[in-house]
């Protein structure tokens, strides 16, 4: 089986993925709005997205993204910055790096569904 995803390595590693933020602040038919607060030093478990999502900084600095196969990206998301991810992407979990407080709002598109299946 193909994991390019990284589903079977996290499960061989018995890691349970967790959700893609901390709550939930709106939810309807179209989209799913999520906070994502981390304190410094803070990490998010593991996770992975099955909509494509737009993240938008409120506030924070430099983010390591860890991908479930070791693979760490830097990334800098101070206020007021934003990225949208229209790709699966590997199981991963985001570290704050910064002295600042990160906190973002991401918000799934649910009119598409990624799959994991080959």
């Amino acid at each position: 089986m193909d994991d390019k995803f990284g589903i079977k390595a996290a499960a061989d590693r018995n890691i349970r993925l967790g959700h893609v933020g901390d709550k939930v602040l709106f939810e309807n038919e179209h989209i799913r709005m999520w906070e994502v607060r981390l304190e410094p030093g803070q990490t998010i478990d593991f996770h992975i997205h099955y909509h494509p999502y737009l993240v938008v900084s409120l506030g924070g600095g430099e983010n390591e993204i860890e991908t479930i196969f070791g693979k760490k990206i830097t990334t800098q998301e101070p206020a007021g910055s934003f990225a949208f991810i229209d790709e699966m992407r590997p199981v991963h979990r985001l570290t704050n790096k910064s002295e600042a407080t990160y906190l973002s709002r991401l918000i799934e598109l649910k009119s598409v569904t990624w799959t994991v299946a080959p």
